[in-house]
């Protein structure tokens, strides 16, 4: 009994010729699983980090109407409705990139009453002038015919309690925040990059 199954299990195992090991099909098999593992690690690698703010309660707004709104933006008043908040100055040149993007998903839903385009145009800290912060948004605003209802930060209070949910309590530009009904940041966009406009886009669609 032990002979016979000590013989089956040597027919029944494949043996691979040394030759193997030192032919070129070894050393390519081997390059091959090497650039396997390289293009994974840059895949991770190239991912955007999960923002902190996700799953956060979104802090207490304190947005004035700047251009194409009349009433100061509450969070009462968003209560029940998908909010798209983005935050962008006139002078980044990342958000210039970004803003047609922009600009496309707010005309989506420009005409949904359940989705709530915000649109805030930033200095980059405290407006200490308000009348050229709405000269130069109206100026750049120009080459968008639909209006987008579009705010001011005026004091930096709700940049500076945004930047607290974060570790580093940095804030940058642009930042665009998806919050749902219950007022929960459900994604934020932080940074520019080509195509997330658009995947925010079909995420609201999704949760219409």
């Amino acid at each position: 009994m032990n002979d016979y199954s000590d013989n089956n299990m040597t027919e029944a195992t494949p043996q691979v010729p040394k030759s193997f090991w030192n032919s070129s099909n070894f050393y390519v098999l081997v390059f091959g699983s090497v650039m396997l593992v390289g293009l994974l690690a840059l895949a991770w690698i190239g991912r955007p980090p999960r923002s902190m703010m996700i799953g956060q309660t979104l802090p207490q707004l304190d947005l004035q109407p700047l251009l194409n709104a009349e009433e100061p933006v509450t969070n009462a008043a968003l209560q029940g409705k998908l909010s798209v908040i983005h935050f962008w100055g006139t002078w980044c040149p990342p958000c210039q990139r970004e803003f047609p993007e922009f600009a496309k998903l707010a005309a989506e839903f420009e005409q949904d009453s359940n989705v709530e385009i915000i649109s805030v145009s930033c200095s980059g800290g405290p407006e200490m002038d308000l009348q050229k912060l709405m000269r130069e948004t109206q100026e750049f605003l120009t080459d968008y015919p639909n209006p987008i209802p579009t705010y001011s930060d005026s004091t930096a209070m709700t940049r500076q309690q945004l930047a607290m949910l974060s570790p580093s309590g940095s804030f940058g530009y642009p930042t665009t925040l998806l919050v749902n009904r219950e007022g929960t940041i459900v994604e934020a966009l932080e940074g520019y990059r080509p195509g997330e406009m658009e995947k925010l886009m079909a995420r609201i669609q999704s949760e219409l």
